[in-house]
């Protein structure tokens, strides 16, 4: 007999997992949730040993046809070859090297190929990583500081760089500095144009979103006015409590001068063209004066006035309740519990000059003032979007995840995807953004068609106990309990049961010894489990 509810430790694993296993609930179970939990949160500072050995042997499909010589292009070979994961860990400087030369001697598809690259490995780290929180927060903060690749070339191809070396290594470590490496990183500088910004008229895109979605949030704007008493003490200064159209043209004018190496005119003449970070003084704005109730006019050595901005916004109270709110919805959903964004706040502001600030507000929001994390336990009610779902399906099933080239197109029709959501806002996080009756069909078709491809490997017949395949019930019940931890409602065990007994369910498949269609009638339960509304939660 299931139970009738997940068990707790079921429950804490799917809100901060790409999906609890049978294995995962036994480690909580035997260790304890803290244990677990502080385990997560010191993971080894690049992927797992594990991962690297499933990484290196990958291969996908490359294939174009030849180029000839024609103008000021010397074309390109034809390629059709299985290869390895060239661009995954190329540097910035080959990257950008690259993409000058696309379409002229390099093929187009090499360029998406490193997204492509990049979307198969995050598929399979969020698959197979035993640190699984590092996964889920590294979802979380590139999507928090957003950079859709389709807006530019140069963003898009520099977004495995972005991944590795500025989002991943610092999803535990400190919000302050978090902000100054995206800021400064050549895939946010070409997303949000401040690689463009010039003395003249600095661009205020980036400095626009700073405010707005990476820090103090939109609910801090005040428009055109604000009054002089609307203030916070920060580090013993007042700042005011809210931002205003003032400010992000004075944040515009101090960042200004921040760019990146792309031939452009430096002050002893034309910088490389490596796509690195750079501060160009021919690019500075000097105008820059009050910012938030701050005199920025008296800081004049390099970057100090666009320093002094990321200072105050990171520090602030506002970034403190907009950031820690939204961490609190990814976990818990769209009415998390008052405790947990209370803890984290103040975990915030404890530990704001700690390398390791984040670890810090995790773990007040995992576990609580009592370590026990009772408000993980809490019955789910946040809804796994399409990437959720389909890694919580792999996870529950057993699959081994390889390289798939269709990784980073499979969810667009279902509005989803890696580094797919067009504006800098990013993807929603609300349940209202992923309901959809014609996003489920959809979704239904993805699973079959996903696992149906030779980079996944499932084994449902072999995963399957022989003590339980004479009964179309305890079939079931044995696939629900591993995927979802308990019963789903009466009205969905009993359609998966007659679906079972029907003619292209589990016991015809059984009766057949075929073990292709034995395969083929487990998956199809497994879908129609992924598919249920309990299995949606998490």
């Amino acid at each position: 007999m299931l139970p009738s509810v997940p068990s707790f430790e079921r429950c804490a694993l799917n809100r901060i997992t790409f999906g609890a296993r049978p294995e995962d609930v036994s480690a909580v179970r035997e260790n304890g949730w803290a244990n677990w939990v502080m385990n997560q949160l010191s993971p080894p500072p690049d992927d797992e040993p594990d991962i690297i050995k499933r990484l290196e042997p990958q291969r996908m499909r490359i294939a174009y046809a030849v180029q000839l010589p024609a103008g000021n292009s010397p074309g390109w070979p034809a390629i059709d070859e299985r290869r390895k994961f060239n661009y995954l860990r190329a540097d910035l400087a080959s990257i950008w090297d690259m993409v000058s030369k696309t379409e002229i001697s390099i093929a187009p598809n090499e360029r998406a190929r490193i997204q492509q690259e990049l979307n198969a490995a995050s598929w399979i780290r969020n698959t197979h990583a035993n640190y699984q929180v590092r996964e889920v927060m590294n979802d979380f903060w590139a999507n928090h500081f957003n950079v859709g690749r389709q807006e530019d070339v140069y963003a898009s191809a520099a977004l495995g760089v972005y991944d590795r070396e500025v989002i991943r290594p610092r999803v535990f470590g400190n919000f302050r500095d978090l902000l100054e490496a995206t800021c400064t990183s050549a895939a946010m500088m070409r997303y949000l144009n401040n690689a463009a910004s010039g003395s003249a008229a600095p661009t205020e895109n980036y400095a626009r979103e700073l405010l707005e979605l990476h820090t103090l949030g939109a609910g801090a704007y005040r428009g055109v006015g604000l009054s002089a008493t609307d203030t916070v003490d920060i580090g013993g200064a007042r700042v005011a409590a809210g931002f205003t159209d003032a400010d992000i043209v004075t944040a515009a004018r101090a960042l200004s001068g921040w760019t990146i190496a792309h031939g452009q005119d430096g002050p002893d003449g034309p910088l490389p063209f490596t796509g690195a970070f750079v501060y160009n003084p021919v690019q500075h704005n000097t105008a820059a004066g009050m910012f938030m109730g701050v005199d920025l006019s008296g800081f004049t050595e390099p970057m100090a006035q666009g320093r002094r901005v990321l200072d105050i916004v990171a520090a602030h109270p506002a970034t403190a309740h907009f950031v820690c709110a939204k961490l609190c919805r990814n976990i818990f959903g769209d009415s998390p519990p008052e405790g947990a964004l209370n803890r984290a706040v103040v975990a915030w502001a404890q530990h704001q000059d700690r390398p390791d600030q984040i670890k810090h507000v995790l773990s007040a929001i995992l576990l609580g003032d009592d370590l026990a994390g009772r408000d993980m336990g809490a019955p789910p009610s946040k809804i796994r979007r399409p990437h959720e779902r389909i890694m919580a399906l792999f996870r529950t099933t057993g699959t081994v995840v390889n390289a798939f080239d269709r990784a980073g197109e499979s969810l667009l029709s279902l509005g989803d995807g890696l580094f797919a959501w067009p504006t800098p806002e990013g993807r929603p996080d609300s349940n209202a953004d992923w309901l959809s009756a014609a996003a489920s069909l959809r979704f239904w078709n993805l699973m079959f068609d996903v696992l149906d491809h030779p980079a996944f490997n499932s084994g449902f017949a072999a995963q399957t106990p022989k003590a339980v395949t004479g009964s179309a019930e305890q079939i079931v019940e044995y696939w629900v309990e591993r995927m979802v931890g308990a019963a789903l409602r009466p009205a969905g065990m009993k359609a998966l049961i007659d679906d079972a007994h029907g003619p292209i369910g589990v016991m015809a498949a059984y009766k057949s010894s075929g073990i292709t269609n034995i395969e083929n009638a487990l998956r199809r339960l497994a879908v129609l489990i992924a598919t249920s509304p309990e299995f949606a939660l998490r």
